[in-house]
């Protein structure tokens, strides 16, 4: 992980501090049970782990809690999801926020969560061996700001980064200039946009093919299957 990402996950923990721990948090009393408010009430915050949060996660502002207990819960259930294999999916997580409005709430609150948000992109960038499509689209849905996203996208032979790119090409590349399948949501402007990203960066397929030609056949094959893709798509 990235120093990055901890430190805009600290400032979501010292942002949202002002939302207090409540011993009692209303629940559906059907899907709710004593059992489920323990592991959330028995510890830390920063203690709690992803079994004890993933039910309130899907149940948080619907039929558990308002938004002020979803505000006390936040950072770790966002720490979680960037640090862990949480078994909540991004949509649901980065949905939560919509619904609770959070474009209305606190200007400060609002600069940290978005200063996770694209902490948490560059951080997937270089640390996952893939293109995470799920956390691109859920954090372009909430930001709209595709300049941001691509900006942090720096690609490197050092990290994942360029791994990133050729799984981009290999295997969305086509749905980005058709705006098919989940990218239909990024506006004519964006796509335009992330075109024209991936056409500058296009050079380092080369330059990535003779670095890797000796050193990872199995991946040289895949940048020059991205190669063809992109020339002819």
């Amino acid at each position: 992980m990235t120093q990055i990402l901890d430190k805009s996950i600290e400032h979501l923990y010292a942002t949202f501090s002002i939302y207090t721990f409540k011993s009692k948090m209303d629940g559906c009393p059907c899907c709710v049970f004593d059992s489920d408010k323990e592991k959330i009430h028995l510890k830390q915050l920063k203690d709690l782990q992803e079994d004890d949060l993933s039910k309130y996660t899907f149940k948080a502002m619907t039929t558990w809690g308002d938004v002020n207990d979803f505000k006390h819960y936040l950072p770790r259930i966002f720490e979680l999801i960037a640090k862990t294999d949480f078994i909540v999916d991004t949509f649901v997580v980065l949905g939560k926020l919509e619904f609770g409005k959070w474009r209305v709430w606190p200007e400060n609150e609002q600069n940290a969560i978005t200063k996770f948000l694209f902490a948490w992109w560059e951080d997937a960038l270089k640390n996952q061996p893939f293109f995470d499509k799920e956390i691109f689209i859920e954090i372009y849905k909430l930001t709209g700001d595709i300049k941001q996203l691509l900006n942090q996208w720096a690609i490197n032979f050092n990290d994942y980064t360029f791994l990133n790119f050729i799984d981009l090409i290999n295997n969305h590349y086509y749905d980005i200039s058709e705006k098919n399948d989940d990218f239909k949501i990024l506006s004519d402007v964006s796509i335009e946009e992330f075109k024209i990203w991936i056409n500058m960066n296009s050079k380092n397929l080369e330059k990535g093919f003779f670095h890797f030609a000796e050193k990872d056949e199995a991946f040289a094959e895949k940048i020059s299957i991205a190669q063809y893709i992109f020339e002819r798509t």
